[in-house]
């Protein structure tokens, strides 16, 4: 498990005290804000991610532009890499989304269409999905595009633009889909967004959770939420190729 390459005992290189500066400002933010904390490896993220022409089959600029990021600088040793990437999260979150969306994930996904997201963000997974032939349906409490310059507060304080049409709407919506499948991708921490969206849908009869994130109240939803989990079977779980020092799954769930 690699945090940082060692130069010798007890002493650091450059990069790896750049990673690991980032790695403490996150500790620290965290134990302000009394979350857990966790120092998390390097290992398994975008940077091991084997890329194949599967990749190229629908428009995902968000992987390809992350791509084209790390081939430019594969001589850079992993931490300095990792390093770099992290330096750039914030633009490309903005831009497109958190999750990065590889084709095999996307296919996994895909497969439990018809699909209704709630928290869509920016919709750039819904347009993803419909790029793979899924059906879905996505909603957003404040849509990119809905959102009046004067009233900044209350609007989307993620993402500027939309990749696809985002209804407005909140938790409750879930409820009106009993049909599709639910997907969630890192519902807001210590929020009982998750949990209710959970609840309204379960309750109208549906069926299958998908899920992304880092499964803990810290880091995407609240104990509520990680608690009504406990009650429902896990038909497939598969760690991501994410941004480095995070540690993200696709999580899916049978309800019934």
């Amino acid at each position: 498990m690699q945090l940082c390459n060692i130069t010798a005992p007890g002493i650091e290189s450059e990069s790896d005290n750049n990673f690991n500066q980032q790695q403490r400002r996150i500790k620290d933010k965290n134990m302000h804000a009394g979350y857990p904390v966790y120092m998390y490896s390097i290992e398994h993220s975008i940077l091991d991610y084997k890329f194949t022409d599967d990749d190229l089959k629908i428009f995902n600029p968000y992987l390809q532009k992350l791509k084209k990021l790390i081939d430019q600088n594969r001589h850079l040793e992993k931490a300095s890499l990792a390093s770099l990437l992290i330096q750039h999260r914030n633009d490309f979150v903005s831009e497109y989304c958190f999750t990065i969306p590889c084709y095999d994930i996307l296919k996994k996904v895909a497969a439990y269409s018809p699909i209704v997201e709630i928290g869509a963000g920016s919709g750039y997974w819904a347009r993803c999905l419909s790029e793979m032939d899924a059906e879905v349906v996505a909603y957003d409490r404040f849509p990119p595009d809905e959102q009046s310059p004067w009233d900044w507060q209350s609007g989307n304080s993620w993402f500027d633009d939309s990749w696809f049409n985002i209804i407005q709407g909140d938790e409750s919506a879930a409820a009106g889909h009993p049909d599709r499948a639910l997907f969630m991708a890192w519902p807001m921490p210590m929020n009982p967004m998750a949990y209710n969206a959970l609840v309204n849908y379960r309750n109208a009869g549906g069926s299958t959770l998908i899920y992304i994130g880092d499964p803990h109240p810290a880091s995407s939803g609240d104990e509520h939420f990680y608690h009504e989990l406990g009650r429902y079977r896990i038909i497939e779980q598969n760690n991501l190729y994410g941004w480095p020092g995070i540690n993200e799954k696709l999580i899916i769930y049978s309800l019934d």
